[in-house]
């Protein structure tokens, strides 16, 4: 059986550590609140629902099945070969094909998506947030799975966009799975719709409830805001003139009860989410 985890900051590659338990913002925590258990959170309220957000939002599984949502090439390294990810129908997975994989994958390798550029360093992509397919790849050319597999939940975001680098690694020597070097990247290439249309964030300016900095772009537009102590979710929302969707999908690497946490620094711009600043 396939498994997928998530990577945070940090590697972590726990077997039991379903992708279910690691990836759900709400587990431990009704919908729409945020949780006291978290060391230097800076404050505990209950977010109402808008009555004014459309009933869903665009979702993977809206897409026809065998939908082409991404491509890359693998070019480096002495590998070669293609990846293409497809809908297949499901609101919280694709499919991906690797093509062509020139050597073919060898014992112990797998592939990963990485929210980092390609050309960041090997230690960059090991500390970049992902996720990754964690039994080995089969050792042939051409291959087709899911990810995440059925059964081991889903992605943060209903826009995986945010993944920028297919990785293939290899174990370290005498190891039999692992991330220990990049054998191959293949910058990832997306073609989705608007999964977030509509969103517009405005500094509206510091008050009770999101009293922390924001980091603005040349052109004015919010790029990051630096959670105080005391703020709350409903502050800064109301700051910045998003709701708690917005302000999950511009952060996918967060889960819910972790956006609201003193020095941290949320991601405001759509162009980098998946980064932390």
């Amino acid at each position: 059986m396939t498994r997928t985890q998530t990577r945070r900051w940090g590697r972590s590659i726990g077997v039991t550590a379903l992708i279910a338990v690691t990836m759900a913002g709400c587990v431990g925590a009704p919908a729409g609140s945020v949780s006291t258990d978290a060391p230097g959170l800076a404050s505990t309220e209950t977010v109402a629902p808008d009555p004014a957000l459309p009933e869903q939002a665009p979702r993977l599984s809206d897409l026809a099945p065998g939908t082409l949502i991404a491509t890359g090439a693998f070019d480096d390294r002495g590998t070669t070969g293609r990846i293409e990810i497809r809908a297949n129908g499901a609101a919280s997975g694709f499919d991906v094909t690797l093509a062509g994989i020139s050597p073919a994958p060898a014992a112990g390798m797998t592939l990963e998506l990485n929210s980092l550029p390609p050309d960041s360093s090997d230690a960059e992509l090991k500390s970049g947030f992902s996720y990754y397919r964690y039994d080995s790849l089969a050792q042939v050319s051409d291959q087709t799975f899911r990810v995440p597999s059925p059964g081991y939940g889903g992605f943060e975001s209903n826009d995986p966009s945010y993944m920028r680098t297919a990785v293939i690694w290899a174990p370290a020597a005498g190891s039999d799975f692992g991330f220990d070097n990049v054998v191959s990247t293949a910058p990832l290439t997306w073609d989705l719709p608007d999964m977030n249309p509509g969103l517009e964030v405005v500094d509206h300016g510091a008050a009770d409830g999101a009293a922390g900095q924001a980091t603005l772009a040349a052109d004015g537009a919010p790029i990051g805001y630096r959670v105080a102590r005391g703020d709350t979710s409903a502050g800064i929302m109301a700051r910045f003139g998003i709701t708690m969707e917005d302000l999950e999908w511009l952060n996918p690497d967060r889960d819910r009860n972790r956006l609201v946490l003193a020095d941290i620094t949320l991601n405001l711009a759509p162009g980098s989410r998946g980064l932390r600043m």
